[in-house]
């Protein structure tokens, strides 16, 4: 499938950090989820129902995001991907995690991980 969707920085919040009080002020991260897919049929229908619903990729990056405390942006993007292969009909998927503003001196704009499972 040379196909690809891309869902472009899913704005979410998560307790992240390696310390125990990091993680309990939530934390902004930026999330692109990149998966492959064989856009034909949905092109040709015209029918959601036929195509991966990315409004649903987004909402459940959100909902692995809220859902427990992680310690590192690498964590955040394996759970991603993980739940991506298995519950849409994807055989790739690539997830680039940032986290916003995480070094207070210097200055840093976001820290990023990315990662690409098969």
């Amino acid at each position: 499938m040379a196909d690809r969707i891309l869902i472009s920085r899913i704005d979410c919040v998560a307790n992240i950090g390696v310390t125990r009080e990091e993680r309990t002020i939530r934390q902004r991260l930026s999330i692109d989820v990149e998966f492959s897919t064989d856009s034909r049929k949905p092109a040709a229908t015209d029918s959601i129902k036929d195509a991966i619903d990315y409004a649903q990729v987004a909402a459940a990056v959100s909902r692995i995001c809220a859902g427990r405390d992680f310690h590192l942006i690498e964590t955040v993007a394996e759970a991603i991907a993980g739940h991506v292969l298995s519950e849409f009909p994807t055989p790739r998927v690539r997830v680039l995690v940032r986290k916003i503003s995480p070094v207070v001196e210097p200055r840093v704009a976001h820290v990023a991980v990315e990662i690409i499972r098969p």
